[in-house]
């Protein structure tokens, strides 16, 4: 007999891209509820969006820079992150249209660089 035991804590981390904003499920939003914000990046070589996390104590030393801060929202079950401009800046590399319909994307928390990683060659369906 070959079994596969389920574990309930071994759940696919996803992030849902619309044309205005990313939102992460709870998965994620679990690892990086104490967060303000993030900085956002893209890895174009291997089609990935990072999120560095940021602590509102990190925020108020001033060091980060305000035009690359964006501050998260949401609530109980997911986060959010705003930004309409990163998204087109994401659909004009890539080639990927978000404005008619949201796309699901794996992601996960790298524990050694302290981002998560959303990996837009791992489509959802």
């Amino acid at each position: 007999m070959n079994i596969s035991w389920f574990n309930k804590d071994e759940k696919l981390g996803v992030a849902t891209i619309y044309a205005t904003n990313i939102t992460m499920n709870k998965v994620i939003s679990d690892i990086i509820e104490d967060s303000y914000g993030v900085l956002l990046g893209i890895d174009k070589e291997e089609k990935k969006i990072i999120l560095k996390p940021i602590s509102i104590n990190k925020y108020n030393e001033g060091t980060i820079d305000k035009n690359m801060f964006f501050k998260l929202s949401g609530g109980k079950t997911y986060s959010r992150v705003s930004s309409t401009d990163f998204i087109n800046e994401i659909s004009s590399l890539f080639s990927m249209n978000f404005s008619s319909s949201a796309k699901k994307y794996t992601c996960a928390w790298d524990k050694d660089e302290k981002v998560v990683i959303i990996n837009l060659t791992e489509e959802v369906k």
